[in-house]
């Protein structure tokens, strides 16, 4: 895996730009491995803005 030089984020429900390790941007973090062109998800029931960590 490479990590992300520059940051891309993406918000919950959006398609997912790109593959990888994405975390969650907010008071609790966690991560996940999301494909490309799948939905990005909620964290807890709640739309969340994530930002891709390392690309894969």
């Amino acid at each position: 895996m490479i990590p992300c030089p520059s940051p891309i984020i993406c918000s919950t429900g959006f398609l997912c730009p790109a593959s990888g390790i994405w975390e969650s941007i907010g008071a609790f973090k966690t991560t996940s491995p999301i494909s490309k062109g799948t939905k990005m998800p909620a964290y807890c029931g709640k739309k969340i803005q994530w930002k891709l960590v390392q690309i894969g």
